[in-house]
This record gives structure tokens, C-alpha cells and sequence, in this order.
């Protein structure tokens, strides 16, 4: 034993010469005391059993006896080198440690769970998408996890059971554990809060505002057109407020849907196109018509692959009769006009009438 500590006083004053102009010496020194604490601890350890013929005492015993090892080497050392009576310092300090290191790992597995994440997050999605609300648990352990919807206080799943009768809500156990509400086409009115929480006491929550994005769509010009026979129709639909372009848009005449190109008629889209104001961007969808014919006449519908249709009225007029059934419809317009302007003013004169 004398050998050993000989041998180990020596080492910690080499290691302490090499290691005192280093600001991080103390933190050597108790890094060395704890290894040579694990060393006495063990050996005392296995001394104390072999007095005891195997019997009690466990982890208190062992760490009592290494403080005590300790205690004896720093007071066998008070007359040798200073260094070596720090190190040794050092080394009852952690021993004393061992016992309440013990209790922790004892103990480490009662952690509650946590959310990992922001209290509260946004999620922006457009209408008629998939929506994606996340939610990401630590530790959860044998805890549930369920979703809330708050505007109603609502229970929309736990863990992986659904407890709501709209099939597009969905619990997903994602990797890197998360649990994320699935909301499949999104409608308007899913906007809102909605909140995630763990059946801890207390709970355990994070909310999740969702909002959603319904772009608009509308056909440039007059929602009744009147064009004459043979002349060329451009039709323009445009989507704003989109957060992607669509992919696609449809074009109908009346409810039968037409070919993107046919020898009289084809379709053009031109996606992302700046706003005049300034502010995103759009898409325009246009349905050319070559050489109109009067069985062109009827509603022509857009519709868009994620926004709403929409829809104008074609009027074909043959010949020169264009120009004048559209003065007789002005014509017709004003004289209804004064019609009913005419019918006020003597409603008027009847009613001063009556009052003198």
C-alpha cells in the first residue's frame, strides 16, 4: 500500500509541475482525485467485505470507507508535499459524492416528459391542401399525447385514437418524436388554435395556430360579354392571393369540359406574375376562341387546381346586328330608368297634392 502511494505521490507531483502555469490546474488535480477515490473506494470496498465474511453495508459502506481511506491518506500526508495534500483534498471531496451519484442514477428514470419546441407555433396552409401540426414529446414514457381543438375544447385524438367523426383528422407517430395532427383538405372554417397536450400533472401543452389562405379567382371584364360573330375571344381568369401557383386550369362551356388545344380553341397559363400593387404574385389562365360562332354563346367557367371556379357569360351576335342589340339593350336600360324615375315623381306630386 505504501509502494502504491509512493509511487501515485510521485506521479500527482510530476502532473502538478506540468500542469501549474495552466489556468485549468485545479481542474486537473480534481479530476486526478477522483480517479484515485474510484481506486481507494474499490479497495477498501474489498477489504471491508473480506472483515465482514460478505456480509451488508453496499454502496454507503464502500463510499464511507473510501472517505475514510481518504481522510487517513491526507493525514499520513500533512508533512509531505503540499500538491499531493490538495490532490488528496480533492479526492475526499468527490468521495463524499459517491452516496448522492448513487441516488441520481437510482432515480434517473422518473423524469417527467417535455415539449420540445416554441409554446406556441404558426402554420400557414391554403385551402383544399393537407395541413401539418406538429408537436414533439421527450421522454414521454407510458404518458398519452392528445390534440385540442380550442374554439370548442373539442378532443380530437389520443396517441393514435381519433375521438371526432370528421375522417380528416388523423394522430401521426412521426421519427424524432413527434406527434403530428394530420387535417386533410383544409377548409376555411379549420382556421384556429389548437393545442397538443401531455396527460402530465400538472400538463404539459403547446398550442399550434392554424391559418388558412383562400386565394381568389376572377374573370377579367365584364360578367356578360357580347362579341360578334367571327370575331377572336380571349377569356382571362386570374388566381390571387395563392401561396403556390395551381398547377392546372380547367376551362368549361356550360358543364362540358374543354381541350387545353383544339383546332378552335386552346388554353395558355402564365404562373407567377407580379401584382401591380406590389404585393405577391399571380396566375393568369386564358381560354382563346378562334373565329366565335353563335353555338359559342352560354357560361364559360374557370377553375382553378386550388382556388375556386369562376364564371362569364358569352353572347355571339351574328352579323350587323351585333352593334344594334347592343345600343337596344342600353336603350332598353335608360328607358327603364326613367320609367321608374318618372313613376317616383308623380308618387311626389300626389302626396303634396293631398297635404294642401
Amino acid at each position: 500500500m505504501r509502494s502504491w502511494k509512493t509511487r501515485s505521490r510521485s506521479e500527482m507531483q510530476a502532473l502538478e509541475t506540468r500542469t501549474r502555469s495552466q489556468p485549468g490546474a485545479q481542474l486537473t488535480q480534481l479530476l486526478l482525485g477522483g480517479i484515485l477515490c474510484l481506486t481507494i473506494a474499490s479497495l477498501t470496498q474489498t477489504s471491508a467485505e473480506a472483515a465482514r465474511g460478505g456480509g451488508g453495508g453496499g454502496g454507503e459502506a464502500s463510499g464511507t470507507a473510501a472517505s475514510s481511506a481518504a481522510s487517513t491518506a491526507i493525514s499520513s500526508d500533512e508533512n509531505g508535499d503540499p500538491s499531493s495534500a490538495t490532490a488528496f483534498a480533492s479526492l475526499a471531496q468527490v468521495s463524499s459524492l459517491l452516496p448522492e451519484a448513487s441516488a441520481f442514477s437510482a432515480t434517473a428514470g422518473l423524469v417527467e416528459p417535455y415539449l420540445d419546441g416554441y409554446a406556441t407555433s404558426n402554420v400557414t396552409t391554403q385551402i383544399g391542401t393537407h395541413a401539418y401540426l406538429p408537436c414533439r414529446v421527450k421522454q414521454l414514457g407510458n404518458k398519452s399525447v392528445s390534440w385540442i381543438r380550442l374554439r370548442d375544447g373539442h378532443i380530437l385524438t389520443v396517441d393514435r385514437a381519433v375521438f371526432i367523426a370528421d375522417q380528416r383528422f388523423l394522430a401521426i407517430k412521426q421519427p424524432e418524436k413527434y406527434w403530428t395532427l394530420q387535417i386533410k383538405y383544409v377548409q376555411a372554417r379549420d382556421a384556429g388554435s389548437y393545442e397538443c397536450q401531455v396527460s402530465t400533472e400538472p400538463k404539459v401543452s403547446a398550442r399550434v395556430q392554424l391559418q388558412v389562405v383562400v386565394p381568389r379567382t376572377e374573370i377579367l371584364g365584364e360578367p356578360d360579354r357580347y362579341v360578334k360573330a367571327g370575331s377572336n375571344v380571349v377569356l382571362r381568369c386570374i388566381v390571387r392571393g395563392a401561396l403556390e401557383p395551381p398547377t392546372f386550369i380547367m376551362w368549361y362551356h356550360g358543364a362540358e369540359q374543354l381541350a387545353a388545344d383544339s383546332r378552335r380553341h386552346r388554353t395558355q397559363l402564365d404562373p407567377n406574375l407580379p401584382e401591380a400593387s406590389g404585393e405577391g404574385q399571380s396566375t393568369i389562365g386564358s381560354l382563346i376562341i378562334e373565329s366565335a360562332k353563335k353555338r359559342d354563346t352560354g357560361n364559360y367557367t374557370c377553375s382553378p387546381s386550388n382556388s375556386p371556379s369562376a364564371t362569364v357569360t358569352l353572347n355571339i351576335i351574328n352579323g350587323e346586328s351585333s352593334a344594334s342589340a347592343v345600343t337596344s339593350s342600353a336603350a332598353t336600360t335608360r328607358a327603364y330608368a326613367l320609367s321608374i324615375l318618372a313613376l317616383l315623381f308623380g308618387v311626389i306630386i300626389i302626396g303634396v297634392g293631398h297635404r294642401t
